[in-house]
């Protein structure tokens, strides 16, 4: 008998024959897992960190990923390019099902529940993609998972300020400093060309959740210039988020107005990204031959970045924990980010920088709490790290 339960299977079946035959893997190969659900084309570009700095091994770790359309092509190209394996889903029904694994993960999704649902004999850790202020990090679902991976007992104390933990249920936070920051910075950072990294976050996900300072052009470029004259500085690196100006569009002509004036600074300017990747196209297409591309910024070796400029993010603490001059730029028109008291480097409001005073401007002390570890782990290779955390997990 036809029913619309049986066509929705019949449906289901033959999309995953389509789209998903030939793309799963042996799971009982594997016992440690991440799992992403998303529509974001360079998702496996924020995955990846973990791997390249040897947290996550490629031969143990398998990333289950939902097929969507508008990603799916990108994944499978990102996972080849790496060297990472993959098992592809469809629905909740192909989520695999095993015991004493455990799984990761990086970013919110309502899929996160179904695969704990299917996983109830195995460990399920949060692991992010990097430690930060923003208040879209700090949601009532990181609750669901066993372990939540943090830099330290600042990013603890955040999390129970927000109310989504209390402070009985700090057994639940394993700190692994530095190697909780997905970092994509280069492993050495002691190139002969003194460079600035400019690294803006995007506009959120919605207007409350808008920690970027793009659309204030003149301002960003005026303070970058302070600090590389101050510094003699030659170099400017930009690495936006992937995402912006997805959300509002407005913000891509406000982008490409930052680096016009960036360029106009007389500058060696040096734009990251992949040429797949969204802001790539739009970048390329205003600037092509006037400015440098670079793939991968981990791969800028023979770059010494001295200073790092971003905005409320995860990037803001990636580039302090790397030791670099660090400042963080807002605009205090806007509420939410002008009441978030940044510890992550110095707060640099960008609609006062009249006020600022250059005698004490590279004044900077990282706060106490930024960076911890359990135990004796501070020296521990992130090889050695990732075991130790699964002891943890574990006991």
């Amino acid at each position: 008998m036809l029913t619309k339960a049986n066509i929705k299977t019949f449906l289901r079946d033959l999309r995953k024959n389509i789209f998903c035959k030939g793309k799963e893997a042996d799971i009982s190969k594997y016992k440690y897992f991440i799992f992403i659900n998303s529509k974001v084309t360079n998702i496996i570009d924020q995955v990846y960190p973990p791997f390249q700095k040897g947290f996550f091994s490629k031969d143990e770790v398998l990333i289950v990923y939902k097929h969507h359309f508008e990603s799916v092509k990108y994944i499978r190209r990102d996972l080849e390019k790496y060297g990472l394996v993959g098992h592809c889903i469809i629905n909740l029904r192909d989520i695999p099902s095993v015991e004493n694994r455990i799984w990761f993960y990086t970013h919110n999704s309502m899929y996160n529940f179904s695969v704990i649902n299917k996983n109830l004999y195995s460990k399920h850790v949060w692991i992010g993609h990097g430690d930060s202020e923003k208040i879209a990090y700090y949601k009532k679902m990181i609750r669901v998972f066993d372990y939540i991976l943090v830099t330290g007992d600042l990013a603890i104390e955040r999390f129970i300020k927000h109310e989504i933990f209390r402070k009985e249920e700090s057994y639940k936070f394993i700190r692994i400093g530095k190697g909780a920051l997905c970092s994509v910075m280069p492993n050495s950072n002691r190139g002969s060309k003194k460079a600035i990294l400019f690294a803006s976050t995007w506009e959120g996900a919605m207007e409350e959740e808008n920690y970027s300072t793009l659309h204030l052009h003149k301002q960003n470029a005026d303070f970058i210039q302070k600090i590389a004259t101050l510094k003699n500085i030659e170099n400017i690196v930009i690495k936006l988020h992937p995402n912006t100006g997805i959300r509002d569009s407005k913000l891509i002509e406000q982008t490409l107005k930052t680096i016009e004036d960036l360029v106009a600074l007389d500058k060696n300017i040096v734009f990251v990204a992949e040429n797949t990747d969204w802001v790539y196209s739009w970048v390329y297409k205003r600037f092509q031959d006037k400015i440098e591309y670079r793939d991968k910024l981990y791969d800028l070796d023979e770059y010494n970045f001295e200073v790092g400029v971003s905005n409320i993010s995860a990037m803001a603490s990636m580039i302090e924990a790397e030791g670099m001059k660090t400042f963080v730029l807002y605009d205090s028109q806007i509420a939410v980010q002008n009441r978030v008291e940044s510890i992550s480097g110095k707060k640099i409001d960008l609609r006062n920088l009249s006020l600022l005073d250059d005698k004490t401007l590279f004044e900077q002390k990282q706060r106490a709490g930024v960076i911890n570890y359990e135990k004796n782990w501070e020296n521990l290779s992130h090889k050695e790290m990732f075991k130790e955390v699964e002891k943890f997990i574990n006991q």
